[in-house]
């Protein structure tokens, strides 16, 4: 199998690699900045799938303001499950009006 080959600067979503941590592992992780300025770790198979895209902590960027998930739901009276799911299928508006009472 060919080794895919990742350089600093890569970016992969909201995160740009930094450097290759611990190469000789069997699964590579690579150290990243996140764009809200935080560095995080990740396996190059998420970062290739898109199953990681942030650092995870700079949260949702919605109406000019940014909340973490948590912070939303609590909101907008909404679970975080329900919202995390929601948001797989949707985007942020339209995930966060159906958690609305009218």
């Amino acid at each position: 199998m060919r080794r895919i080959e990742v350089n600093p600067g890569d970016e992969y979503n909201d995160l740009t690699v930094i450097r290759e941590v611990d190469p000789s592992g069997k699964k590579r992780r690579f150290l990243c900045r996140c764009s809200c300025g935080r560095e995080s770790t990740a396996r190059l198979n998420h970062l290739q799938s898109g199953h990681t895209a942030s650092c995870g902590k700079c949260g949702i960027e919605h109406l000019g303001q940014r909340k973490t998930l948590r912070e939303w739901a609590e909101e907008y009276d909404v679970k975080p499950s329900t919202l995390r799911a929601r948001l797989k299928v949707m985007g942020m508006s339209e995930a966060l009006e159906r958690g609305m009472v009218r």
